[in-house]
């Protein structure tokens, strides 16, 4: 049994709640953010307690989840491991670099453990995926939707860091060794940079293409992993996987030399449970000492450094400076 924060009342912060409450391993849940209101009509309906700040609490607590705005990430987190107690911060570990840099520094010097809310990872199917990568020689990441009115960012800090975070994971896993992306090319797309594509290349030469946009029509998370002899792919949405091989043939027969290609479809059984419930019993595995966080700060800035060498690559491709602003 652990005692839990959650700080943040909007969507992500709403979530974590209503997660929690089906996690009966949380003996207390108190539902932390400055608008009072706010705070207890997410509580409320759960039966949990609610804070006005963080302070005021963090002393009883054995964990925390930030699900505050992105700007509050550093300092919240560098709070709580200074309590050591454990945290999971939701995506992005914090607003910008330098500020992820000194949450990673906290955490060296904390008792306390960080798992980042890169939420993808609990995803059935990319557990799936997961277990391929020492197969891969390209993996193709689509990620496609429409517009909406939650918009945080441009379309690679918000949805294509999903997809490098796990492209990164799997080149580990691949090579025994974190990745060295050697080789970027991107571009944006659309009139607001609603799309970008990039292709990069590992020291090891493992190849991958991103497409992130917000120009489709409906929700698509598709993962592609192409190996010498088979085909994975992943349906993020759907979380479910197919494999699919072929095999090529070559005889002589009474008619003379022949050759057969057949086909092979295979689709594993998946556990398909929600990824965010996933997560949060992941997080309570790390704070009782059960597991190691998954996907860790120093991962989580890896991501980050990856998407700003994305993103300036794609601004390059157009013409812009660093800033993103056409220099003509």
């Amino acid at each position: 049994m652990a005692d839990l924060a959650i700080v943040g009342a909007g969507i992500m912060g709403a979530n974590h709640v209503r997660t929690a409450r089906s996690l009966r391993e949380w003996e207390r849940v108190v539902v932390v953010d400055p608008d009072r209101n706010r705070a207890q009509a997410v509580a409320g309906s759960n039966g949990f307690r609610t804070a006005a700040d963080l302070a005021s609490v963090l002393g009883l607590m054995d964990a925390v989840i930030i699900a505050a705005p992105n700007e509050l990430h550093e300092p919240l987190a560098r709070d709580v491991l200074a309590m050591h107690k454990h945290v999971l911060i939701e995506k992005p570990l914090a607003h910008d670099i330098d500020s992820a840099r000194k949450i990673l520094s906290a955490a060296q010097d904390s008792n306390g453990k960080v798992l980042v809310g890169h939420i993808e990872r609990f995803n059935a199917a990319v557990a799936e995926l997961m277990q391929w990568a020492g197969e891969a020689e390209h993996i193709e990441f689509r990620r496609i939707g429409p517009r909406g009115n939650r918009r945080l960012g441009d379309v690679v800090s918000d949805l294509m860091v999903h997809d490098l975070e796990l492209f990164l994971a799997m080149a580990a896993a691949r090579d025994g060794e974190p990745a060295r992306v050697e080789n970027i090319i991107a571009m944006w797309a659309g009139a607001q940079d609603d799309m970008c594509t990039a292709l990069l290349r590992t020291s090891t030469g493992l190849s991958a293409t991103f497409t992130a946009s917000l120009m489709g029509q409906e929700k698509r998370r598709n993962v592609i992993l192409t190996g010498k002899d088979v085909q994975v792919v992943g349906d993020l949405v759907r979380q479910a996987v197919t494999i699919d091989r072929i095999e090529h043939v070559e005889f002589v027969d009474e008619r003379g030399a022949r050759y057969r290609q057949r086909g092979s479809k295979e689709i594993p059984f998946l556990d398909a449970g929600e990824p965010l419930r996933r997560e949060q019993r992941h997080f309570l595995d790390v704070v009782t000492g059960q597991a190691d966080p998954l996907v860790g700060a120093e991962q989580a800035l890896a991501a980050m450094e990856l998407v700003q060498r994305v993103c300036d690559a794609a601004d390059a491709a157009c013409g812009r400076d660093a800033a993103g602003a056409d220099p003509s």
